[in-house]
């Protein structure tokens, strides 16, 4: 027993010191590589290449998927700079007023690119807000890459609970808290300023509610001669075959849908082509009598399923009578 515990002891030793060594070796020779061979005023060519982006091609086509794409050198929206490539830069363009990461990027599903008006970079800083902490103030994610908030802190204070009255009361959805007035101030002046520990009511209406703007419908734009006003079907420079056709076809799709067109036609003065324009009304047929109507439930005729008074189990005497 003596003689195996001093071999394991011996063994160990050597391995400690083996161990040892080896790890003090690459930082002589990081120190003899710098001393007789020092390459840091050197640039090499594949350097100057990956910094210039020599050799990238363009993409065939923009709005490729560029998720697993670098970053693009040329430009900085930061700085004023601008990728020659454009959209066609097979590198992606990180623009700096994206406060927010996109979460379908995260996912590997954004179809938008460099259009994204989300930023398209793994920040745990500028990660979008959790949803089940928002809405249920939980998450029992212990991984959850998405921020926590705390409902808390993102209840304003009531500009006009600080005006002097609210007449929500409690009920307000901005927060109210209580602070004496200076009588100083209510009586014209406080010679403390704004260094006065009592508060000093603000006496201007609050500003409204920011609306959001509606962003206007686009106009219909040809895509046969690329003039806003028309669809292509109704554009006076196609040929009178070829409009015919897209007509009947368009006609067809609309019947599949169960709706029809009704036709206005328009004189010459309103239409510079003197054909008929696209004002075309969509109107569902006229209903069917109600006596044609059949009962899904109990199989007669004269009233909708939803009507039947004759019990969810009318279809089997339906079936008897069959």
């Amino acid at each position: 027993m003596f003689m195996f515990g001093t071999g394991w002891q011996t063994r160990g030793f050597e391995l400690f010191f083996a161990s040892f060594s080896v790890v003090q070796a690459p930082q002589s020779n990081h120190i003899m590589d710098t001393l007789i061979a020092n390459v840091d005023s050197w640039t090499f060519k594949i350097e100057k290449d990956l910094s210039e982006q020599y050799g990238a091609l363009a993409l065939p086509f923009p709005g490729m998927d560029k998720s697993t794409a670098a970053v693009c050198q040329f430009f900085n929206a930061t700085d004023g700079m601008e990728c020659k490539k454009g959209n066609s830069c097979p590198f992606r363009h990180i623009r700096g007023d994206r406060t927010i990461v996109c979460k379908h990027w995260l996912r590997g599903l954004c179809k938008k690119g460099d259009q994204c008006e989300f930023l398209h970079e793994y920040d745990m800083t500028k990660m979008p807000e959790c949803y089940f902490y928002s809405r249920f103030n939980a998450c029992h994610n212990k991984e959850c890459p998405f921020l926590h908030i705390d409902p808390e802190s993102k209840i304003k204070d009531c500009p006009w609970y600080d005006r002097g009255f609210c007449r929500h009361g409690p009920n307000c959805r901005h927060r109210h808290v209580r602070r004496v007035l200076c009588n100083n101030y209510l009586a014209g002046f406080c010679p403390d300023g704004s260094e006065c520990k009592y508060m000093h009511p603000r006496f201007e209406l609050p500003p409204p509610p920011e609306i959001k703007d509606q962003t206007p419908k686009r106009p219909t734009t040809c895509h046969y001669c690329g003039e806003v006003g028309h669809k292509a079907c109704y554009c006076p420079k196609m040929p009178q075959e070829q409009r015919e056709a897209t007509l009947r076809m368009e006609d067809l799709k609309y019947r599949a849908l169960g709706y029809y067109k009704h036709r206005a036609h328009q004189d010459g003065t309103n239409n510079p082509g003197g054909e008929e324009a696209g004002n075309f009304m969509h109107q569902k047929p006229p209903p069917r009598p109600i006596e044609e109507i059949t009962c899904f439930k109990c199989g007669m005729k004269g009233h909708y399923a939803n009507k039947c008074t004759k019990g969810p189990f009318a279809f089997l005497n339906s079936g008897q009578r069959k």
